[in-house]
């Protein structure tokens, strides 16, 4: 794929737009139009300023844009692209991020970095149901694809509800699985906050990403078939993402209908 990506990479001299901005654009481009997936290496900043004849500063200036918007990654002494189709199922439907990892074709783990009993903090409580009075247990796990960081999870459980959670071998299991499993809980309902944040010092430490980039946060709260709160999660992903909406023809007529137009 690197090799192939020397061809499809052009730029034009003869513009007024500066040449790393034209890289940047080109880069851009192939991936929204999934000529290149996610982690395809990119060739290295010798080989493409070769290939397109202009000096090595110029893809060094496209590629530090790139990694700084987060729509690259640098790991090992190699580029990779990290812009990916991420389902919308994650935001609207319940759906688990170990199992997206692995329909990206990655193989995921997961590894539990702290388990304590502590407060919830109060911009979490972002719902009438959640006592942000009580004990929580917290648990800090980052999720694997192919061994590499893709996201971090700070996970409050009640622990008045999840007795013993935090002494529980969960490392390498999905969450919801081992709630059913030792307390019979079932996730039934929750609602999603998405937002875009820069990454602090400590997040992105963890993910050994640029500390300072825009990256995606979700807080989620989840509730059992009971409508018991199951958890409340803060999730910050350093993959680029984007999904594709369809509209059926009930949708269109509705939207006509209530004359909402999108531009």
């Amino acid at each position: 794929m690197k090799q192939s990506l020397l061809n499809f990479i052009k730029i034009d001299k003869r513009q007024s737009s500066p040449i790393h901005l034209q890289i940047v654009h080109a880069i851009k481009q192939l991936a929204t139009d999934r000529k290149m997936n996610y982690l395809d290496e990119l060739p290295s900043i010798d080989e493409l300023s070769q290939t397109l004849k202009v000096s090595p500063d110029e893809v060094r200036n496209a590629y530090q844009k790139l990694l700084v918007e987060n729509f690259i990654r640098f790991d090992d002494e190699k580029y990779y692209v990290n812009y990916i189709n991420f389902s919308s199922d994650y935001y609207i439907n319940v759906s688990r991020l170990y199992e997206i990892i692995s329909d990206l074709g990655l193989t995921p783990s997961i590894k539990t970095i702290k388990k304590k009993i502590t407060s919830l903090p109060i911009h979490l409580a972002v719902d009438p149901r959640i006592d942000p009075n009580e004990s929580y247990v917290l648990l800090k796990r980052i999720y694997y694809g192919n061994d590499i960081p893709l996201a971090l999870m700070d996970i409050y459980l009640p622990q008045a509800t999840y007795q013993g959670i935090e002494k529980m071998p969960i490392d390498d299991k999905p969450l919801y699985e081992a709630i059913f499993a030792s307390y019979q809980k079932m996730i039934s309902s929750g609602r999603r906050l998405m937002s875009v944040v820069n990454l602090s010092r400590d997040d992105a430490k963890h993910l050994n990403a640029v500390r300072d980039v825009a990256s995606y946060q979700v807080v989620s709260v989840s509730f059992d078939q009971h409508k018991n709160l199951i958890d409340i999660t803060r999730s910050i992903s350093t993959m680029n993402q984007y999904f594709e909406v369809e509209f059926d023809e009930h949708d269109i007529e509705r939207i006509t209908k209530n004359h909402f137009y999108y531009i």
